[in-house]
């Protein structure tokens, strides 16, 4: 089981306010691990999530489960519901248990909850849900028009022998204005699969002599990509050569993925005025000429005289 990260995410059920939330809790609630994932062919079917007070106040939490997708090209989910949720095929929600649906945290207190998953009702591929934590206000006589909610995410990978992993680049192009050379290029990864993958790997670019002179490292992050979706990975270019030169690059993209570390690769080829600026270039002869011109004009004007 990967645990990654901690993150603490607020996110918008009906009307909430992040801004006030975080006014009446300053110092935070968290949760630890913010993603969890869960291998059926090696790790257990239950794991514990953390949530800490840092506070200076009592908390009580609500626990709850959403399945959630990913918004198309994007490093955003969305929450379903409804006959979204059942009719989503990698819906996890309604095989979650809790050891305990109720948490009251003192002041700097911390405590762990039991999550369950019913692995005899996973059916093959990959499996998505959001834990959801609701911080319980407090009973006043004021109308309270705001919830904060902790979101921790789960990947689940069953084990069935039906898991497919596929994937493909459907695009690999610069990210540039004009004809500068791309300090950064966009891949877009489509994943055909049933499971998540999280595709990595190296883009070279090469000058019109065959130099090596840029390279990046594709999703440092590890971040998932859901099955039967693209997702955008943007990739800062690093230089080697202060001085380029005009003309054609080629540039090459290599990625892996998944469990069986798949190989797909792609290149393109893309004009690039390198070093040098032409507007500024084009600019200054567009001057010397009209400068050129209208001092000929002149002398012109003093011949004739």
């Amino acid at each position: 089981m990967l645990n990654i990260g901690l993150l603490l995410v607020l996110v918008f059920i009906g009307g909430i306010s992040v801004a006030h939330a975080q006014e009446k809790y300053p110092n935070g609630i968290t949760v630890v691990p913010s993603i969890t994932h869960v291998d059926f062919a090696t790790d257990a079917s239950e794991y514990l999530l953390t949530y800490y007070n840092n506070t200076n106040v009592n908390i009580n939490l609500t626990l709850s489960v959403k399945d959630f997708t990913e918004l198309e090209e994007s490093y955003k989910i969305s929450f379903l519901e409804g006959k979204d949720a059942s009719n989503y095929k990698y819906s996890l929600s309604s095989w979650i248990s809790f050891e305990n649906k109720n948490i009251e945290l003192s002041p700097k207190e911390s405590k762990s909850v039991k999550v369950f998953i019913n692995k005899s009702r996973v059916t093959k591929g990959g499996h998505y849900a959001s834990i959801l934590a609701e911080i319980v206000q407090p009973d006043t006589n004021k109308q309270v028009d705001v919830k904060a909610v902790l979101s921790s995410l789960l990947f689940v990978r069953a084990s069935t022998g039906k898991e497919i992993e596929n994937g493909k680049i459907n695009s690999f192009r610069p990210n540039r204005d004009g004809l500068e050379f791309p300090d950064a290029f966009s891949v877009r990864f489509e994943n055909n699969g049933n499971v998540h993958v999280s595709p990595h790997g190296l883009i070279e670019i090469y000058d019109p002599f065959g130099k090596l002179v840029g390279k990046g490292i594709i999703n440092e992050a590890s971040s998932d990509s859901l099955p039967e979706s693209i997702r955008r990975f943007d990739t800062p270019i690093q230089r080697f050569s202060k001085i380029l030169v005009p003309g054609i690059y080629s540039a090459k993209v290599q990625l892996r993925y998944g469990k069986s570390d798949k190989k797909i690769s792609s290149s393109t080829k893309f004009f690039s005025q390198g070093s040098v600026d032409f507007v500024k270039i084009s600019l200054i002869l567009v001057a010397i000429l009209g400068g050129s011109l209208y001092y000929k004009k002149r002398r012109s004007k003093s011949s004739a005289k």
